[in-house]
């Protein structure tokens, strides 16, 4: 259980991610058309989604101690 939470929020958080990602591409300049890529579009497009998507699931691994399944008690 404490597994799938961490994954459900992990990719809840890549959602929120690319939002955030989006917002920084936005004032970052944005620039147009495909042949314009830049390398701090790096930051805005992997970096930020990619980065809350693992945060996410470490805060949900960190704080789902009580989902885990000890061995006591499958007993």
């Amino acid at each position: 259980m404490r597994v799938l939470r961490s994954l459900i929020i992990g990719v809840m958080s890549l959602f929120a991610g690319m939002i955030f990602g989006l917002i920084g591409y936005m004032i970052g300049g944005a620039p147009e058309g495909a042949d314009n890529w830049q390398n701090w579009q790096y930051l805005t497009c992997y970096i930020i989604p990619f980065g809350t998507m693992i945060g996410g699931a470490a805060w949900a691994w960190k704080t789902g101690e009580e989902y885990s399944i000890v061995s006591g008690d499958l007993e």
